[in-house]
This record gives structure tokens, C-alpha cells and sequence, in this order.
């Protein structure tokens, strides 16, 4: 028990995603000393606990008894327990078990805290090479094919880059649906990351399911959704259109002129549709212009 305090403290530690060198000191320190570790899988939890030497009692937490391992969690705080909260691998609470008890903890006013460490999800926006200034994280999509269907179409207009986690029996009927559904933005399916067999794959829904179809995936993985190669923008109604690329404004402008309009009217005319200033546009007709001389 915890005698400097008549409460005690909860800790959720972050675990490593497949390399159990990645555990911080700080992590293990606090499962060194706790009185009890609550866990997830006591299985997969042992392998990492017994590499480092660590011999708490273990508690099983899982959603299917989250009420009750919770109120049982708190009645330990309150006698002033120690205790530790790890799930299979990476952040608790983060598509993970967890975000009931955080939320329990604060109804009953008792200190917990975080002991931040390896991450899925970013560790796999980073090796995607994707843009990782602002992103979308989305966790599992939906098992009913109708709402996944729904979350992807939003996905496809996001313009961020989107990181979703996926099990490996489900990851080939994800990719179909992007195909239909997402089109030809790249996709980045990082399997077994921070393992020995770690591997990256990209290309488009098309490309991947062909590749997968020979060779099924085994292992964690997490996929990476490129940006989209517009921006966003919103209108004063609440709408949304996605920003044109430059081609794309270099082919209305080409329509323009070839609609009969002068250049500076084409100018006007794309620069109106979009909130884009004269000038941007205006640069892509001297491009246009230029290419027309040196045909």
C-alpha cells in the first residue's frame, strides 16, 4: 500500500507496440511499484512484465467488465493502492480500453496520471513520409459495412492525412471498399511496426488490393490515408468544397478560353468560383500562356 497518502494513485502507462525495448524507465519504475497492474490480456501482459522482472498481482480489465473491475479499482485508490494501467500495447484509453475508468477517476475526485510513451499511430503517420503538421486520428472504422462505408466517404474528403487502425482478417475488405470509395489517394499499411519484420507498403486501394490479394497480412497494422491534393474550405452556409489543384484550375482556365472568354475573364471567372485571389490564378494563365509559346 501507499502509506505517504490516505488515497492512492493510479498510473496509465504507455507499453511498447511490438519492441519491448522501446518501455520507458519511467514506465517501468511505476510497474515496479505498483500493488496491483490492471491489464488487458494477462497473456500478452506477462511477456512484457516478466522481461523486465516485474511481479504484481494482475487485475483483468477488459470493456466487457469495465463497471465492475472500475468500481473495484477505485475501492483500492481509496485504501490508498498503487496501481498501474496498461493495455495489450501502446497508449490506454487510445482505441483501447481505459476512457470509462479515466472518467470514473474524475467523478471521484482521485489522482491518476499519465505515463506517455510509444504510440501506433504516430509512429506510423511518420514512417507514412505523409504531411504530419495537422492529421485525423480515426481508430477502428465501423464493422457494419453501411456505417463504414459512411466513415470512409468522410474520410475522402478529409484533407488531412487520416490514420486508421485495422486487424489483419478485416484489412482486404477495407482496402475494397477504399477503392470504390477513396479512389486513387495514396495509401500507407504499416504491419508489425518497431518489429524485425517491419514493413511499409503504398500505393493506391487498386494497387494494395491487388497486393494483398496473394499475400494476406499478418500482424498489427495501421493505415495511413494520404491528404487530398486540395485544401478545404467552408462556405458561410456551413457547406464544404474541396480547393481545386492547379491542374485542375489550369483546365478550367483552358475551358475559359476556349469557351471564348479573354484571358483576363478567365481570370475572373475561376478566380470567383473558389475563395482564391486573381493574383494565384493570374500566375497559372502566364504558366498556361508560356507552355502555349514554347509548343
Amino acid at each position: 500500500m501507499n502509506e505517504d497518502s490516505p488515497t492512492g494513485i493510479l498510473y496509465f502507462c504507455a507499453t511498447p507496440i511490438g519492441n519491448l525495448g522501446d518501455m520507458t524507465l519511467r514506465a517501468i519504475d511505476c510497474l515496479r511499484s505498483a500493488d496491483v497492474i490492471a491489464v488487458e490480456n494477462p497473456k500478452r501482459s506477462l511477456k512484457l512484465l516478466s522481461h523486465y522482472g516485474i511481479k504484481a498481482p494482475l487485475l483483468v480489465y477488459r470493456e466487457a467488465n469495465r463497471e465492475k473491475k472500475s468500481r473495484e479499482i477505485v475501492a483500492r485508490l481509496k485504501e490508498g493502492a498503487t496501481v498501474a494501467f496498461i493495455t495489450d500495447a501502446g497508449m490506454p484509453a487510445v482505441s483501447d480500453p481505459g476512457i470509462h475508468l479515466v472518467k470514473l477517476l474524475q467523478e471521484e475526485n482521485l489522482p491518476y496520471t499519465v505515463v506517455p510513451g510509444p504510440s501506433a499511430a504516430l509512429t506510423a503517420l511518420l514512417i507514412s513520409g505523409y504531411p504530419a503538421r495537422r492529421f485525423v486520428f480515426w481508430g477502428y472504422l465501423s464493422r457494419k459495412k453501411k456505417d463504414c462505408r459512411r466513415e470512409l466517404r468522410i474520410i475522402a474528403a478529409e484533407e488531412k492525412p487520416v490514420i486508421i487502425y485495422e486487424s489483419p482478417h478485416r484489412l482486404r475488405k477495407t482496402i475494397e471498399e477504399m477503392q470504390d470509395i477513396i479512389g486513387d489517394r495514396e495509401i500507407a499499411v504499416c504491419r508489425e511496426l518497431t518489429k524485425k519484420h517491419e514493413e511499409v507498403v503504398r500505393g493506391t486501394a487498386g494497387e494494395l488490393a491487388a497486393v494483398f490479394a496473394d499475400s494476406p497480412p499478418r500482424g498489427e497494422i495501421t493505415v495511413v490515408v494520404s491528404p487530398v491534393a486540395g485544401k478545404l474550405w467552408h462556405s458561410t452556409a456551413g457547406g464544404g468544397v474541396l480547393y481545386p489543384t492547379a491542374e485542375e484550375l489550369k483546365e478550367r482556365l483552358l475551358k475559359a478560353l476556349q469557351s471564348g472568354l479573354s484571358p483576363a475573364q478567365a481570370v475572373r471567372r475561376v478566380a470567383g468560383d473558389f475563395p482564391i485571389s486573381r493574383s494565384e490564378v493570374y500566375k497559372l494563365m502566364m504558366e498556361i500562356k508560356s507552355a502555349q509559346k514554347n509548343k
